[in-house]
């Protein structure tokens, strides 16, 4: 479903180029969770939002449904990006809309018929079991419910590729789970999924491969049995003892 092949990005800076990503390969396929790890500024967030061309490569390629982002014009990528669902760090909600006005807005913008969208978000409401926050300002919800919003509201389009970026970290301990468990319950649908995660037991548990990115490069890629148990790269054996303690 997903290929990054040879991929490289640079980004112009105060202190000169930075290189994002340097020759960074994966393949997702149909079903796989792909959990992916990394000290800050590794490069972990370019990767991800490669695959829905929030970011452009310098060179190499990004495959997705087996049609290359970077042939595609606007209205093409527009359409492709239909089927990939994005979660942000810090919820990209709109505050002063209700809940529902926040996950129907795709589809209101897609000019979906009113009856088909109430239907629509009263399903992903109960999915994430929001339905009685229905008619409430996001304003007034939690950080934990926020995020589950920002996933209805991906859901809302019925993608088949769901990508997340740190979806848990800018949220209090205690609201942490709560995301989780939704994250889980999706894999547990089959739903394919990329994760740029600081959650090593979610890692641990729930993807079927774990990807470490350092220093723009992907220095190890194993099942999550091989890499925690048995890192190979010093690195990865270095950024594991400072997060499992």
């Amino acid at each position: 479903m997903i290929k990054v092949e040879h991929a490289n990005k640079t980004f112009s800076g105060k202190y000169g180029k930075v290189h994002a990503l340097q020759d960074v390969s994966i393949h997702v396929e149909k079903g796989d969770i792909y959990g992916i790890i990394g000290f800050s500024g590794a490069g972990k967030s370019t990767l991800i939002r490669l695959v829905n061309g929030l970011e452009t490569l310098d060179s190499g390629t990004v495959t997705v449904h087996g049609e290359e982002l970077g042939s595609l014009k606007k209205p093409q990528l527009r359409k492709l990006r239909r089927k990939i669902g994005m979660v942000f760090q810090q919820f990209n909600l709109l505050e002063s809309k209700t809940v529902y006005h926040n996950i129907a807005l795709p589809l209101i913008l897609e000019k979906v018929p009113k009856a088909e969208i109430d239907k629509k978000v009263k399903e992903v409401l109960q999915f994430v079991e929001l339905e009685d926050k229905k008619d409430v300002y996001v304003s007034q919800l939690s950080g934990g419910q926020k995020q589950r919003v920002a996933i209805a509201r991906a859901l809302a389009m019925s993608p088949d590729i769901m990508l997340f970026d740190e979806p848990t970290s800018a949220l209090d301990p205690e609201m942490v789970g709560e995301v989780l468990d939704l994250m889980k319950s999706l894999a547990d649908e089959g739903m394919t999924m990329v994760i740029v995660t600081h959650e090593m037991g979610f890692a641990k548990e729930v993807a079927n491969r774990v990807i470490f990115i350092d220093d723009g490069k992907i220095l190890e890629e194993a099942t999550p049995e091989e890499f925690f148990n048995h890192p190979k790269n010093p690195r990865l054996k270095d950024f594991l003892s400072k997060v499992l303690v």
